[in-house]
């Protein structure tokens, strides 16, 4: 036996509602429009969030290139072994103090004297590393005085009242090797030719020797007078009997 509960029963119990209600062309095509939309689920809105543009640069125009430019001016301050398309600057005459027509002093410096190399007379060398030492003289006290100069080590010396005194300003003494020797001499005797290489403030006349000592062979002076040839050594002036004379080869 049927109960009538005393509410009336969901639509989906009873005789269908149809007509549906009028199509909204805005949401359905039009040839769905006449069949019932589905149901629409209630969703909440999708909330608003903020949209970032990029930043992005701005294409800007380059200038245009720089016209040619001509080549630099400046010279570089070396030669690549010597090879180069255009001629060498000419330098500054060299200036001779004193010449004899085979050999010539020319002033210079201890520190500035390598320009001279392939010219200056080779005295002898460093006994501790075989460096070379060229024949100098230099003025001190009055007196113009032969030495020595280590060109590696940028030292130049001369003897003077029984010290090696080190001297800037120099003389070199440069000659072709062939015009000039080495001749054994002792007891301030000098041969016949032998280079005059300075003077004493009373006017005696000095001349340039070289001794061996202690692996060295050492240039300095001849001093007839005092009968020996002195040397500079160790910051001391060092005197020898026995040594040898620069020549004139006649």
């Amino acid at each position: 036996m049927s109960h009538n509960p005393g509410w009336n029963p969901p639509p989906y119990y009873g005789p269908p509602q149809w007509p549906p209600p009028p199509s909204q062309p805005h949401l359905y095509p039009p040839h769905l429009s006449g069949h019932p939309p589905p149901d629409q689920a209630a969703y909440p809105a999708v909330p608003a969030y903020p949209y970032y543009v990029p930043m992005m640069a701005v294409p800007v125009g380059m200038p245009p290139p720089p016209a040619d430019q001509p080549n630099p001016t400046y010279i570089t301050n070396y030669h690549y072994h010597g090879e180069s398309s255009q001629a060498p600057p000419v330098g500054d005459p060299i200036q001779i103090v004193e010449s004899s027509g085979d050999f010539d002093w020319i002033p210079t410096t201890s520190t500035t004297a390598s320009h001279l190399n392939g010219k200056a007379v080779l005295g002898g060398h460093e006994g501790w590393d075989g460096s070379p030492l060229w024949v100098i003289r230099a003025w001190h006290n009055g007196d113009l005085i032969p030495g020595k100069l280590s060109v590696r080590h940028n030292s130049a010396s001369i003897m003077f009242n029984g010290k090696e005194v080190p001297v800037q300003n120099i003389e070199v003494l440069c000659a072709r090797p062939e015009n000039l020797r080495w001749v054994p001499a002792s007891n301030g005797s000098v041969p016949p030719g032998a280079i005059e290489g300075g003077r004493t403030g009373t006017g005696e006349t000095l001349y340039v020797g070289r001794a061996r000592y202690q692996l060295s062979v050492t240039p300095g002076k001849v001093h007839p007078s005092h009968k020996c040839c002195y040397i500079g050594f160790g910051g001391a002036e060092v005197s020898h009997r026995i040594y040898d004379v620069l020549c004139r080869i006649s």
